[in-house]
C-alpha cells in the first residue's frame, strides 16, 4: 500500500496531522541543520571561511577542490587565531591548530573527547570489538593489558625477526636491479641513464605493502604472510579490499556512505568476513599448538627456548593468558589480533614511502644516512641489535623528519561529552564550547605549521632534530605539535614497534641501494598527489629510480 493510498483513505482529521508532523519533522530538520549551525550557534561566530549558500552543503564545495588537508592548511594559515570553524555539509566543526589546545584535550581533558560514534561503529564493523572501538574502563583495561605485548624484550626480540623479511626484499630486488655490464630484455623499457648511471624504476608503494604486512605477521602472528614473494591468494586479497575501504573519496565524505550497500561496500563486507574466518583459524590452530604442549609438559607450559609458548608474538601471548585463566575469549584474542595487524601495517607502510620519497628528493641526507647505516653494518657484521640500531644518531632523525612531514595519519576527529572550555595559547581567553562538538586534531598542519617549527617548516631537514636547539624552535609552554603517533591514552601503544620496523627497513634498503627520482618526477620537481586511506599515502605509488649503491 503506498502512502498516497493511506493518505486518500485517511479521514480529513488524520490527514491534518499526517501533515502537521510532516511539516514538524521538515521544520525542526531545517532548524537543526540549517538555521541553529549557520545563525544561532555561538560557535558559528568564530572566525572561518564562508560557507556555500546552497543549504546544507556547508563548505563542501570548497573541501573538494584539492586535497582535503592542503584546503584545511591553507585555511589554518589564513585564520590564524587558534581554532577556526568551517562546515562539514551542515555540522558546524572545529579544527585547531593551537598547541596549547592540543596538550589539553589530549592531556588532561582526554576522557571528555572521545571518537565520534560513527568512526567507532566503522571499526567495530571491519576490525571486530578492540581497542580502536573501545571507550571509557574497558578501553583502558584493554590498553593497559596489550601494552605487555610491547616489552622491551619483545621488541628486542623482534629485531632479527624484521631483519630477516627487510633481507627477502633485498633479495627479490637484486634479481631486478642489473649489475653493470648486465641486460635484460624483458625489462629494459623501465630502465634510463641519469648521470652516467643506470636506474630501475620501482613502484616502492606495493613493495613496502608486502614488506610491511609481513614484517607485522612476525609481530602479531609469530610469522610472515609470505606476501614478498608470493603477494596472491584469498587471504591477502581480502585484506587489500578492507584496506582499501577506508579510502576518503567524494562519496565517503556524504554522511552514512559507509553504510549504503554500494558494490564496494559489499565487497568490503564479505572481505572482512572471510579474512575474519581465516583469523579465527589462525587462533584455533595456534591455541591447539598451545594445548598439545601442556598435555605433554604434564600440564603447563614447557620453558624450553622453541617451545611454542615460549614464542614472542602478540598471539601466543594472549592465548597463553586465556589458558592460565587471565586473558580474553577466543573471539576477543582474534579481534585484537586483527587490529594489531591492520593498525600497525598500513601505517608504516605509508610512512616507509614517504621516507624514500624524501630521500630521493634529498641525495645529500641519503647520502649522509648511508655512510653512517654502513659503519653500523661493518662493525656489527651485518646483523645490528635493538640498541644498536636506536643509538645511530642521524637514522633517527630522518624517521622523526619524515613523520613530522609525512604523518601516516594527517588528522583525527574528536566529540565533546560534556561541556568544556578549551584553553588557547598566544593569551586568548579559554573558548566554551558546548557538548556534542566535534573538533580536528590536524597533526598534518601543527607538523607543519611556520610559526612553530620556523620558515623552514615545509622542508625536510633531519638535522633540526640534532642542532642541539629546542625542537620545534616556537613551541609554546604545555604545547604539543609533534604527534605522528597520537597521544595520551589514545596514543598508538604500537609506535615502538612501528619505529624499530621503520629503521630497520630504511636502514637495510639504503645501505643496499641508491634512490633517485625519475625523469617524471624531476620534471614536476618533486611534486606528487596522495590519497587518504587509512593512512595518508603517495598515489599513484612512489616511482623512484633504484640501483645498487655504490
Amino acid at each position: 500500500m503506498t502512502l498516497l493510498t493511506v493518505i486518500n483513505k485517511a479521514s480529513p482529521q488524520s490527514t491534518l496531522s499526517l501533515a502537521a508532523a510532516l511539516s514538524a519533522l521538515l521544520t525542526y530538520g531545517f532548524y537543526k541543520n540549517w538555521i541553529y549551525p549557520y545563525y544561532l550557534d555561538p560557535l558559528a561566530r568564530i572566525g572561518g571561511p564562508t560557507p556555500s549558500k546552497i543549504p546544507f552543503l556547508g563548505n563542501m564545495l570548497d573541501v573538494t577542490k584539492k586535497q582535503l588537508m592542503m584546503t584545511l592548511y591553507d585555511w589554518a594559515m589564513q585564520y590564524p587565531g587558534s581554532i577556526f570553524r568551517y562546515y562539514w555539509f551542515s555540522r558546524l566543526t572545529l579544527l585547531t591548530s593551537d598547541p596549547v589546545t592540543v596538550g589539553y584535550v589530549l592531556g588532561k581533558a582526554n576522557d571528555n573527547w572521545i571518537k565520534a560514534k560513527a568512526t567507532e561503529a566503522f571499526f567495530e564493523q571491519n576490525l571486530g570489538h578492540s581497542i580502536l572501538s573501545m571507550n571509557g574502563q574497558e578501553h583502558t583495561i584493554h590498553r593497559k593489558y596489550l601494552m605487555s605485548g610491547f616489552k622491551h624484550t619483545y621488541l628486542k626480540s623482534m629485531t632479527k625477526a624484521f631483519q630477516g623479511v627487510a633481507e627477502e626484499l633485498v633479495d627479490v630486488w637484486l634479481k631486478s636491479i642489473p649489475f653493470k655490464g648486465q641486460q635484460d630484455e624483458n625489462t629494459i623499457e623501465t630502465r634510463w641513464e641519469y648521470e652516467g648511471k643506470t636506474y630501475t624504476t620501482f613502484d616502492l608503494d606495493p613493495a613496502f605493502y608486502c614488506l610491511t604486512l609481513d614484517s607485522i605477521g612476525q609481530f602479531a602472528l609469530g610469522r610472515g604472510f609470505d606476501a614478498i614473494k608470493s603477494p596472491i591468494g584469498p587471504d591477502f586479497e581480502n585484506y587489500r579490499v578492507i584496506g582499501d575501504s577506508f579510502k576518503v573519496t567524494l562519496l565517503s565524505l556524504l554522511p552514512f556512505s559507509r553504510w549504503f550497500p554500494t558494490k564496494t561496500n559489499r565487497r568490503a563486507w564479505n572481505a572482512a568476513r572471510e579474512f575474519k574466518k581465516s583469523m579465527a583459524d589462525v587462533v584455533q590452530k595456534r591455541k591447539q599448538e598451545l594445548l598439545k604442549e601442556i598435555e605433554a609438559n604434564g600440564g603447563s607450559f614447557s620453558q624450553d627456548e622453541g617451545a611454542t609458548s615460549q614464542r614472542k608474538d602478540v598471539l601466543t601471548m594472549l592465548l597463553v593468558d586465556q589458558l592460565t585463566g587471565d586473558g580474553y575469549s577466543d573471539q576477543q584474542v582474534q579481534d585484537h589480533v586483527f587490529t594489531t595487524i591492520f593498525a600497525g601495517h598500513e601505517t608504516t607502510s605509508a610512512a616507509l614511502s614517504w621516507t624514500f620519497y624524501q630521500l630521493a628528493c634529498y641525495p645529500e641526507a641519503q647520502v649522509r644516512l648511508r655512510e653512517e647505516t654502513r659503519q653500523l653494518y661493518r662493525d656489527t657484521n651485518g646483523t645490528p641489535s635493538y640498541d644498536e640500531l636506536n643509538a645511530l644518531p642521524y637514522l633517527n632523525a630522518v624517521i622523526r623528519e619524515s613523520l613530522r612531514v609525512w604523518s601516516p595519519v594527517p588528522m583525527n576527529l574528536r566529540v565533546s561529552v560534556e561541556d568544556d572550555f578549551l584553553p588557547r595559547g598566544n593569551g586568548l581567553k579559554p573558548l566554551f564550547v558546548p557538548a556534542g562538538t566535534s573538533l580536528q586534531i590536524p597533526m598534518f598542519i601543527l607538523q607543519r605549521d611556520p610559526k612553530i617549527w620556523g620558515p623552514d617548516a615545509l622542508k625536510f631537514n633531519p638535522d633540526r632534530w640534532i642542532s642541539g636547539g629546542p625542537c620545534p624552535p616556537y613551541m609554546p609552554p604545555n604545547g604539543l605539535c609533534y604527534f605522528p603517533f597520537y597521544h595520551g591514552k589514545r596514543g598508538c601503544i604500537g609506535n615502538k614497534i612501528a619505529t624499530i620496523e621503520m629503521k630497520i627497513h630504511v636502514a637495510n634498503l639504503v645501505n643496499m641501494f641508491e634512490f633517485v627520482q625519475t625523469p617524471e618526477m624531476r620534471a614536476k620537481q618533486g611534486e606528487i598527489s596522495w590519497q587518504w586511506s587509512i593512512s595518508l599515502k603517495p598515489t599513484p605509488g612512489v616511482h623512484l629510480g633504484v640501483r645498487l649503491a655504490d
